[in-house]
């Protein structure tokens, strides 16, 4: 079964909308970390970074991928970050969260008004999907509170059901 969060938004012009945020099928995210390894590294991966993607060095992986973010094309970019909304839904009604409007970019900006919003939620999909990296306390950690601070009181996320 896949793993959901429901997220909560605490303040701003999204005030009291719950979302669910869904991981992604394994073969699904499976192909969207490979586009998004080829994206970062137009289409040519390094091959230490191959190397350290077979072994288990977590963070050195993620330091490698890091470093090849500045030579990305938003060409390449918008259609994986399109697909993070595939992994959110709106629940209109928080008392019955099996009831969804799944989010597309076409109705997106129907259900969210804050772009802080957004970046929460995406951040909260690829989060979710990436949680066996294991990364506990480290740089999981370290990007969460950077893309969403929840000490500042803007949202709440539920624990994983």
């Amino acid at each position: 079964m896949l793993e959901h969060r429901i997220i909560t938004i605490e303040t701003g012009r999204d005030a009291g909308k719950v979302f669910k945020v869904t991981e992604m099928p394994a073969s699904r995210l499976e192909k969207w970390a490979a586009r998004a390894l080829l994206a970062v590294f137009s289409g040519d991966v390094p091959v230490d970074v191959a190397q350290l993607a077979r072994g288990s060095n977590a963070a050195a992986l993620a330091g490698s991928v890091l470093s090849g973010l500045g030579s990305l094309r938003w060409e390449d970019v918008e259609p994986l970050y399109d697909e993070l909304l595939t992994c959110v839904a709106r629940v209109p009604d928080p008392g019955r969260p099996d009831t969804v409007v799944q989010l597309v970019p076409a109705n997106v900006d129907t259900h969210v008004q804050d772009v802080t919003t957004l970046w929460r939620l995406r951040a909260a999909a690829l989060e979710l999907c990436f949680d066996f990296f294991g990364f506990g306390d480290g740089l999981s950690s370290r990007v969460r509170d950077a893309l969403h601070p929840q000490a500042s009181g803007t949202t709440k996320a539920s624990p994983p059901a």
